[in-house]
Order: C-alpha cells, then sequence, then structure tokens
C-alpha cells in the first residue's frame, strides 16, 4: 500500500497535470470547426461568399465584405475553458472595418462595433485583387514589361513571370510625395505592391492599389 507521504505526493502531481492540461486547453489556438463557427456566429449571412471564395476568384473590385482575421480572445484566469473569439471583416461598400466578440461556447455573438481607418494586414484574395488590377491597367502593365526588360533583357508576357508582395498602404506610411487619389488610403482601403524577379531583384517601382475604388493611384519610386 501507498504511505501518507507517496499519497499525497501521487494527488500533487495528479493536481498539477490535470492543471496544465487545463491551462494547455484555455490557450490551444481555435480549431478548423471553431473558427468556421466564429465566423458564422459573427454574420451568418456572409459564411458562404465568406468561407468559400478562393483567391483565384478575387473580384478585380469589391462589392462585398472580406473577411481579414478570425483568432482566439484572450480571457481571464477567472474563467477556466471559456473560448471567445474575435472575427474582423472589411466592408467594402461603407469602408469600415467590423469586430465581432463571438462565445464559442454559448454559441451567441456578444458585441459588434464597426470602425473607421482601422486597416488590418490584407488576405490571400486582396492580394489577388491588386495584383489583378495592375495587370489590367494599361499605362501600369507598360511601366512594369519596362522595369522588367531594364532588370532581365527578356520581354514580361505574364504575370506569373513576377513575384508579388503587398502591404496595407495608408497616407501615414508616406506622408509626402502622394497625389490626390493616394491621399485616401486609410480611409479607404489601399495596398502598396512590391514586384520581384523570380532571383529576387526588386523592381524600382512600387504601385500603390485602391482596393475599395478599384485602381492603382500611382508608383512610388525607390
Amino acid at each position: 500500500m501507498l504511505n501518507k507521504f507517496a499519497k499525497i505526493t501521487l494527488t500533487a502531481l495528479c493536481w498539477v497535470f490535470l492543471s496544465q492540461n487545463s491551462l494547455a486547453k484555455d490557450l490551444d489556438p481555435l480549431s478548423p470547426t471553431e473558427l468556421a463557427k466564429a465566423v458564422s456566429l459573427a454574420a451568418p449571412e456572409q459564411t458562404v461568399q465568406l468561407a468559400t471564395r478562393s483567391a483565384a476568384q478575387a473580384p478585380a473590385v469589391a462589392h462585398e465584405l472580406e473577411l481579414l482575421l478570425v483568432e482566439r480572445r484572450p480571457v481571464d484566469k477567472e474563467q477556466p475553458g471559456k473560448r471567445l473569439a474575435d472575427v474582423y471583416s472589411y466592408d467594402y461598400r461603407n469602408d469600415e472595418t467590423i469586430h465581432s466578440i463571438v462565445d464559442l461556447n454559448t454559441q451567441e455573438r456578444l458585441h459588434t462595433e464597426r470602425v473607421k481607418n482601422l486597416q488590418l494586414p490584407l488576405t490571400e484574395n486582396e492580394l489577388a485583387r491588386a495584383s489583378k488590377l495592375i495587370f489590367n491597367d494599361a499605362e501600369q502593365l507598360n511601366q512594369i514589361q519596362t522595369e522588367y526588360k531594364r532588370i532581365t533583357g527578356q520581354t514580361l508576357l505574364k504575370p506569373e513571370q513576377l513575384q508579388v508582395k503587398a502591404f496595407v498602404f495608408t497616407t501615414d506610411t508616406l506622408p509626402e510625395g502622394l497625389n490626390a487619389a493616394s491621399q485616401h488610403c486609410g480611409i479607404q482601403r489601399c495596398a502598396q505592391v512590391l514586384l520581384y524577379t523570380h532571383d529576387s531583384v526588386v523592381f524600382e517601382i512600387s504601385p500603390i492599389v485602391n482596393l475599395s475604388a478599384g485602381l492603382v493611384t500611382q508608383n512610388i519610386s525607390f
């Protein structure tokens, strides 16, 4: 039989193990099922269009909501097992970021707010849309082809010959040198696009794309 000391030690070890398991569970990121449920609870009528649209299907101009981010929301240690989620979407119709807090335990939406001038990182859909706008703009395409020829000595025939990266652009990113069309960036959703050859040589021009308006506003030179 276990002596008294051994029993106390075993009990303590079990308590620590269970506590650590509980803590680990409370810190777990959202599962795929929980992510889908969070989006559904935040805006049920948007679930299908947000969850099923692929980057390749991104339109040149947005007329709907774009799901930006879904993440686990921290809870107080006094609420073990509580699983909350923050859901962020961008409403292109009103240029507002929608933030919802949902409770995955009770399956209810706790809070929703609309915020102006809050620009979260771009999604893959938005990157695809920015690229499409650039290559559909005749003037912009001509400049890109000229730059590609300068760097490589070859002719740019298709977008797949380039690497494309982008990040959210606002006027405070570059306070000087912006034209009137780019002054709306931040109030509206814009992207600054970086173009590279496949051997990672960066272009000396960087297009600014207004995703809300669906147009290329200007080029920034390095």
